[in-house]
């Protein structure tokens, strides 16, 4: 990888007239994993997209605005797709003026699995207006729950739970409607935090006649906050659990919520937890816990990334990172670190290339410029790509009795005109190396056309 000055980069971007795009459709998703019957695992994936955002277009009921979710799920094990669906989440208002507008579109896809290790890919888009989109990948791992074993479900975050007998409701479980909350973004409006979780083969063995519950609220830290505990009497073999918590008055931040299963002896047994989020305009406390940059950081979407996307997003930007940069990024320690610097890094670097640029640039550099050797952004040329974006010309040699196959790339807008010459090294692999540039901190060889000869 050659060393260059990132702010000559930036410069030689920023006279290229590389235009910034609007920002993506915001979209919001999670989910939660439970026992089915048989031996397959039940996977609810949450939704939900900001009607604020979406384009409402006049029918005869109103306004309707329509969000659309693609979402592909390959199982890593076999490497075959299970499903491959759109989804689609309408609404119509009456107007589209005032706060009648400002609500969340939420939608709900349960899938019926094996076990074993999947990618969710998904898509999301204003089904009105093409070009608003977003995506998002998330890899999941579904164990089975065993029979005989005390289990318990992962947690679902809810804005509401309410007593129902309408099975035909999207959000219907077990005599409930749970609302989900795809953010887990609360406060303001949203003063309580609901959950709901499932417990499966309680079993006098390990718990007793009795047991309880403990729900917890604690800094990201993990120090408690508050807690509750409930007491049960041991009379069936699963149970589902649910309720809420008073979040009023929480600072804006990220917290953890803790559901813990204890014995008849107060013995912990089984736990799990949920990172939420905690947004409050209360001014008695949002500007002595949190600056406006950290409140915009726990809106985006950076605030739930895992340390995997985060690794794998930073390796992709080097090319526009300087050495310290780069450095910096290996000196952090921990997962909040890396989001807030990740978060940091596009939001300075925005004015010159908006992080949606630069990847559709990686993504075309994969699509195009892989070889056997190398993933397609790893290559020379696909490091030239995401750095100065799409040649003006291109120039393709092929194989000659004499000479190698080789490619002129010219850029005649960037320091009035440069060239890149990448010359097929390998035999049949085709991964080209770039052997040379008139571009400024860019190799230069001036006998360039002596490499491509075949001797």
């Amino acid at each position: 990888m050659y060393k260059r000055s990132i702010m000559k980069i930036l410069f030689l971007l920023l006279l290229n007239s590389i235009a910034i795009s609007q920002p993506n459709l915001t979209f919001d998703y999670d989910y939660a994993i439970f026992r089915d019957e048989g031996t397959k695992v039940y996977l609810e994936l949450y939704y939900a997209f900001p009607s604020t955002e979406l384009l409402f277009i006049r029918n005869s009921g109103g306004y309707e605005a329509i969000g659309k979710l693609q979402l592909d799920v390959v199982n890593k094990n076999t490497g075959k797709t299970v499903v491959a669906k759109d989804f689609k989440v309408p609404v119509t208002i009456a107007d589209t003026t005032g706060s009648g507008k400002d609500f969340k579109l939420t939608g709900q896809i349960n899938m019926l699995l094996d076990s074993g290790t999947y990618l969710l890919k998904m898509v999301a888009s204003d089904f009105n207006d093409a070009s608003r989109t977003n995506s998002a990948e998330e890899e999941i791992m579904l164990k089975q729950f065993q029979d005989g074993k005390l289990m318990m479900s992962t947690i679902e975050l809810s804005t509401g739970i309410v007593k129902s007998t309408d099975e035909n409701n999207l959000f219907y479980k077990n005599t409930l409607e749970v609302t989900p909350n795809p953010g887990n973004l609360f406060g303001n409006n949203l003063s309580k935090l609901y959950y709901y979780l499932e417990l499966y083969n309680l079993n006098k063995q390990e718990l007793g006649d009795k047991y309880s519950i403990m729900v917890t609220i604690a800094n990201k830290d993990g120090s408690e906050i508050k807690s509750s505990t409930k007491k049960y009497d041991l009379k069936t073999e699963s149970k589902v659990e649910y309720g809420s918590v008073d979040i009023t008055g929480l600072p804006s931040n990220s917290y953890q919520l803790f559901i813990k299963l204890f014995d008849n002896t107060d013995k912990e047994l089984l736990r799990a937890y949920k990172y939420f989020y905690v947004f409050s305009s209360d001014t008695n406390y949002v500007p002595t816990v949190l600056t406006d940059i950290e409140n915009e950081y726990l809106l985006s979407e950076y605030a739930k990334m895992s340390e995997k996307q985060l690794d794998e997003e930073f390796n992709k930007a080097i090319y526009l990172m300087s050495d310290q940069q780069k450095e910096r990024y290996e000196t952090l320690k921990s997962v909040d670190e890396k989001r807030m610097y990740m978060f940091k890094y596009w939001k300075g670097i925005a004015p010159y290339i908006a992080k949606k640029d630069y990847f559709s640039r990686i993504d075309f550099a994969n699509k195009n410029f892989k070889s056997d050797l190398r993933e397609g952004w790893k290559t020379d040329r696909g490091r030239i790509y995401a750095i100065y974006g799409k040649y003006d010309e291109i120039e393709r040699f092929p194989y000659e009795g004499s000479t190698r196959a080789y490619e002129i790339w010219s850029y005649n807008k960037i320091q009035g005109g440069v060239i890149f010459v990448f010359m097929d090294n390998s035999t049949g692999f085709g991964d080209y190396i770039q052997i040379h540039s008139t571009a400024q901190n860019e190799p230069s060889d001036s006998d360039w056309r002596d490499k491509i000869n075949i001797r």
